[in-house]
């Protein structure tokens, strides 16, 4: 029922399905079913058949269409008036048309941060041969391209600054290798701010239009060296779950790992690496710190620093349990008319004030950092 072959790649041009059978009247309905079980194509066709047998075709485009990304067993079934006649299977495959090993050494963290970049790129033409390649790297200086094997040099052009397009010289066929060298200009960040240092991560990205939305896999294999004594975090991908790694140590840390960059599919990570002597020489950490930024921490409303208003009500509490014990039949008549009673309640209140604030100045420098 379907085409001999029943496996097919991405890159052929359709699956053609038929049905030969003996009938006088007959309403045929074709569904076909994508690896994942979800409705693809279906088609209904009314046929009549004065002289069996009859035949009746149907046809779904791959290339160049959603099929052609959706690998796997693929399920054809045909319907004659609701009733299932025939169930029938083929597959499609991926065509591979380029091996991608990136190489990132990270060769300093502050106080220039600097990461050297390679790209080995091993062809595969769907095509028979390719004379260049195109490639977009927003994030890439310095650009240069050479032939793995001989290190000729390869001309590149480069385009808005964002897309890098490198000459082979003439048509090149399946296993051809070059190299793109370049120097990295964006995509770290210092977590604990850049005056402090310590903790840092490296995030890369590979986007469906970097290769102008090519709907072929690219296998793709990284090594990421970290700065000499760097110590190894955390490693985290988008649109990947897992990530296996090896890592290996020494005096300069390298990770490695592997995956293969789906059709049209964003893919990133994120390495997350300690430094301690990344710490700039002129930081001076004193031991008085955390407690005078509390100390200093403004108000939302009023004008003043909780410092102030910790002595602002110390002075005052004094002032008003003075005046209450002044107040007092102790000392006799003063001649002053205050209510003595609310003098001290709010002598108190200050007082309460007073210690909450010199509390909250002692506790916040123990409390957790919100990340």
């Amino acid at each position: 029922m379907v085409n001999k072959t029943s496996t097919f790649t991405q890159d052929e041009t359709g699956v053609w399905a038929y049905v030969i059978a003996t009938f006088y009247n007959a309403s045929f309905t074709w569904y076909y079913y994508d690896p994942t079980g979800q409705l693809y194509f279906n088609r209904t066709d009314s046929r009549e058949c004065p002289v069996s047998p009859c035949t009746d075709v149907t046809y779904v485009p791959i290339r160049g269409t959603g099929a052609a990304t959706r690998f796997g067993t693929w399920t054809v079934e045909l319907f004659d008036e609701g009733i299932q006649v025939f169930t029938d299977h083929f597959s499609i495959t991926p065509v591979i048309t380029e091996n991608d090993h990136w190489t990132f050494n990270v060769n300093n963290s502050l106080p220039l941060f600097r990461v050297h970049g390679d790209l080995t790129v091993i062809i595969h033409p769907n095509n028979g041969t390719w004379s260049g390649y195109k490639m977009y790297l927003p994030y890439a200086t310095n650009i240069t391209a050479y032939e793995t094997t001989s290190n000729r040099t390869l001309n590149i052009t480069r385009l808005n600054d964002t897309s890098v397009t490198v000459a082979f010289g003439a048509p090149q066929s399946d296993g051809f290798s070059f190299v793109l060298d370049f120097d990295v200009f964006y995509g770290w960040v210092a977590l604990n701010g850049w005056n402090v240092g310590v903790n840092f991560a490296f995030t890369w990205q590979d986007f469906p239009w970097q290769r102008s939305f090519d709907v072929h896999p690219v296998p793709e294999s990284f090594t990421i060296e970290l700065p000499v004594n760097a110590t190894f975090t955390e490693l985290s991908g988008f649109n990947a779950m897992v990530l296996p790694r090896n890592i290996t140590n020494g005096s300069r840390t390298a990770i490695e790992f592997a995956t293969t960059l789906q059709p049209l599919q964003r893919f990133g990570w994120t390495v997350i690496y300690r430094q301690l002597s990344a710490v700039p020489p002129t930081i001076v950490v004193a031991t008085t710190t955390v407690f005078s930024l509390a100390s200093h921490q403004v108000l939302p409303v009023l004008p003043l620093t909780l410092g102030d208003v910790s002595l602002w009500t110390a002075i005052m509490s004094v002032f008003l349990l003075t005046g209450s014990e002044l107040l007092s039949p102790v000392y006799g008549k003063t001649g002053i008319i205050i209510d003595r009673r609310r003098l001290r309640i709010a002598a108190l209140v200050l007082v309460l004030i007073f210690l909450v604030t010199t509390a909250y100045q002692l506790i916040a420098p123990q409390l957790p950092l919100a990340h």
